[in-house]
């Protein structure tokens, strides 16, 4: 039991030493967000496939992220002079929900295949640069809004056709 912890506790220590210093610390600048993922699987592309997910999802909760965060705080003292008990009770729970996020147009900047026991781990990533990015999601919602243009004014001529066939049979 104790030479499989020690074992696991050398893998771990390797895996954080061979990480690359972009997946630690990924890059900062004006024009792009970089986000970072890593997934270990038996398979090469599963791990592969797993790491940009993981990416993905990093990504998007840097664009929209919304978060709710709610604490308790509750402090009870008993007794008197020395002999004084002081009880605390903290909870806190916090959500993190992102919906929906458009990624149109993420680039892979970088990815490291590392071999970890058995399978595989990969290192993986992403750039989303902002202004391209941006006019293309611009680009889409102004595409939804002109089919939706058109989708009301179908219903806005079909409703008017029914009334004035509604009003012919009144006739």
């Amino acid at each position: 039991m104790e030479d499989r912890q020690k074992a696991a506790v050398k893998a771990a220590e390797q895996s954080v030493a061979k990480a690359p210093s972009w997946y630690i610390q990924p890059p900062v600048d004006a024009n792009s967000i970089y986000a970072a993922g890593t997934e270990t699987s038996l398979d090469m592309q599963m791990s592969m496939d797993m790491a940009v997910l993981s990416a993905k999802r990093a990504l998007a909760s840097q664009i929209n992220n919304r978060l709710s965060s709610k604490m308790k705080d509750f402090a009870m003292q008993v007794g008197a002079g020395d002999d004084v008990q002081v009880t605390k009770e903290i909870e806190r729970v916090t959500t993190n929900v992102i919906t929906e996020v458009n990624l149109a147009g993420f680039t892979r900047e970088k990815s490291e295949l590392i071999p970890q026991g058995k399978g595989y781990r990969t290192y993986v990533l992403l750039r989303y640069p902002l202004g391209e990015s941006n006019r293309m999601i611009v680009d889409q919602m102004k595409k939804s809004a002109v089919l939706e243009a058109k989708m009301r004014a179908s219903d806005a001529f079909q409703e008017l056709e029914r009334e004035i066939e509604a009003a012919k049979s009144v006739r």
